[in-house]
């Protein structure tokens, strides 16, 4: 394991600032995402036992930024059960999986989401919104995805991208469930002990960045076609499951 400095270096300051940029106009616009960005980059500055807390906080905080634009445009009824099942099988996943390598399921489910974008790029749509017992099966899927391989979002941004809801809805139900399991998810680093003064002053650094981010991604989405959210959400889930099977090969 490679030593990590006492104190921020300049190079970390400058990557950790870069990185929360980007990664907060990406959420700003799709929703999702920022871990997508935010944690490959930021493990080449700080180590993961850093990072992981870290963008818990700074997704947490993220939501909050948001929170008030897109209250009102959540859909409630999809984004309850989803939740529920979510938080419930997050602690299930982590105990019932954790003798199964995560770098094979990552390599499973990015090749999953290869095959949901394909269709997903076609333009292809359910009719009616899923019933409620479907609901509750995704989002306990992303819960266990979320307790055994850190990766809580493709089951959930399927859902909203191959059903009928607007853009705007997507966008605001995929941030209101993200900030709720990066709560949970802060809470639990926390009570671990993994939430450090290093981890605090990372986060304290790139937290303008986000915000800066964040607030150019939520204008670029308010003036950009219904059609780009559609194609900039579906590029970046393409990006998550490459990422997922290259980080699975190369590990």
């Amino acid at each position: 394991m490679r030593r990590v400095p006492a104190t921020l270096t300049l190079w970390t300051a400058a990557g950790a600032f870069a990185t929360a940029a980007f990664a907060g106009v990406l959420r700003g616009f799709t929703g999702f995402g920022f871990a997508l960005a935010a944690v490959p980059a930021l493990t080449l500055v700080a180590t993961p036992v850093e990072v992981v807390p870290c963008v818990m906080v700074l997704q947490m905080a993220a939501g909050v930024h948001l929170r008030g634009r897109t209250w009102r445009q959540v859909d409630w009824c999809s984004v309850r059960p989803l939740l529920v099942a979510a938080l419930v099988a997050t602690p299930l996943g982590t105990a019932a999986l954790d003798g199964i390598p995560a770098d094979p399921m990552r390599a499973v489910i990015g090749v999953i989401v290869l095959g949901a974008v394909a269709v997903l790029g076609t333009g292809v749509r359910l009719n009616r919104e899923p019933a409620l017992a479907t609901r509750v099966g995704i989002g306990v899927l992303s819960g266990l995805l979320n307790g055994s391989t850190a990766m809580a979002g493709p089951p959930v941004i399927l859902y909203f991208l191959a059903t009928q809801h607007s853009p705007a809805s997507s966008r605001a139900s995929l941030l209101t469930y993200f900030f709720v399991l990066s709560l949970a998810g802060t809470v639990s680093v926390a009570a671990a002990g993994l939430v450090t003064w290093r981890t605090l002053a990372l986060a304290a650094l790139m937290f303008p960045a986000l915000v800066i981010g964040n607030t150019l991604g939520d204008r670029l989405f308010a003036r950009a076609p219904d059609t780009t959210y559609r194609r900039v959400a579906i590029a970046a889930l393409l990006v998550l499951a490459l990422v997922s099977i290259v980080r699975a090969f190369v590990a």
